[in-house]
């Protein structure tokens, strides 16, 4: 029990240090000014944020324990220092900036956008909160992997619950924050 309290604080500690990182710290920006356009009713967005930072815990849980079991504790830390898999990640987060800066428009076919626009009323944001986190944890992932994979080596060897403990402490380090600026984007 004592390893597996101390298995989570130290990825707890973890997961706040990979808050200041270049990959994490960025995204504040972007999750502020989200919540800040969705911001109406005090109420809903509480209910939002907090729904973000259970996306996160969720997401990164879910992701981590997946690469574990297939692939080992080493799974997460080769795929994070992967040099082709950062490259694509990188060219991927390039073009993206250009199009942000108007080099070209990026659109989803119009069928798409029609069937978006049509169901939006019924979505109640949901599945917009999950596309946010989830794209927190993919940006985000090239920064946070080698952290998350050297914590998962160290968990490895006990039982699952290790890893899965291991895995809680850096989510919820990783989403406290983000839910605070989600909750409060005024601040």
């Amino acid at each position: 029990r004592d390893s597996l309290w101390k298995t989570f604080l130290t990825c707890l500690l973890g997961g706040l240090i990979a808050v200041i990182t270049p990959c994490v710290w960025p995204i504040i920006p972007m999750t502020v000014s989200f919540f800040l356009k969705r911001g109406k009713d005090p109420k809903k967005g509480k209910r939002a944020a907090i729904t973000y930072g259970l996306s996160i815990i969720a997401i990164y849980v879910g992701l981590g324990l997946i690469i574990t079991v297939l692939s080992g504790a080493d799974g997460l830390n080769s795929l994070s220092t992967n040099a082709i898999f950062n490259i694509f990640l990188f060219a991927l987060l390039v073009l993206f900036s250009i199009s942000f800066f108007g080099g070209f428009d990026l659109a989803l076919p119009s069928t798409w956008s029609t069937k978006i626009d049509q169901h939006v009323d019924k979505t109640s944001g949901l599945l917009s909160i999950l596309l946010m986190a989830f794209t927190l944890v993919i940006v985000s992932f090239s920064c946070t992997g080698p952290i998350i994979g050297t914590l998962l080596v160290e968990a490895a060897g006990k039982s699952l619950l290790a890893p899965t403990m291991g895995m809680l402490g850096f989510a919820i380090a990783l989403a406290l924050p983000f839910s605070l600026f989600a909750m409060f984007p005024s601040v």
